[in-house]
């Protein structure tokens, strides 16, 4: 049972090590694969959800758990979600490099699908299916589709306000 609860120093260090390389390593894969590997959830969110599933899979699997490597871990990968929040919020370059900016997919009567790995790849079927659950009957109704960073899709209509989409209409 102490052995359970026990993990040496070194031990530590190396969860707390490994754990800080996989989360950044996830983190730059999920940011080159793009959003719709996280469709509506941040890049931070799906990291730690599927890293922490990882650890309690681990501890409750492992033919020798201990305790006190599982808490290594889970310590070091929130407290680096947490650091990572922070950076977001505080420096720009930070959300620059880490979020996704909003990507027109629509854009006064022009189809506007970009097709490289650090877009969202949208096709012209999935950006048409976005629409028809907007309610958008005809594109003469449509200024302006925008795919959020969550990944969802924005619809700008041509006879609305345009209060809300100052920040958007300024990526073009």
């Amino acid at each position: 049972m102490e052995e359970w609860f026990g993990a040496s120093w070194s031990e530590i260090g190396k969860v707390v090590t490994s754990t800080l390389a996989i989360y950044a390593s996830v983190l730059a894969g999920l940011r080159i694969a793009g959003r719709r590997t996280v469709s509506q959830m941040s890049a931070f969110d799906f990291v730690v959800t599927i890293a922490i599933g990882s650890i309690i899979g681990a501890t409750v699997l492992s033919s020798d758990p201990t305790y006190g490597r599982a808490v290594a871990g889970l310590v070091t990968l929130l407290a680096a979600q947490q650091l990572v929040a922070i950076l977001r919020q505080q420096v720009p370059a930070t959300r620059r490099l880490l979020d996704f900016s909003p990507e027109h997919l629509y854009v006064d009567g022009k189809v506007q699908l970009r097709h490289n790995p650090l877009t969202a790849q949208v096709t012209e079927t999935e950006l048409f299916s976005k629409l028809r659950r907007h309610g958008v009957e005809s594109l003469e109704d449509v200024k302006l589709v925008v795919l959020e960073p969550d990944g969802r899709v924005s619809v700008l209509r041509s006879n609305g306000k345009h209060e809300l989409w100052k920040d958007v209409a300024q990526t073009r």
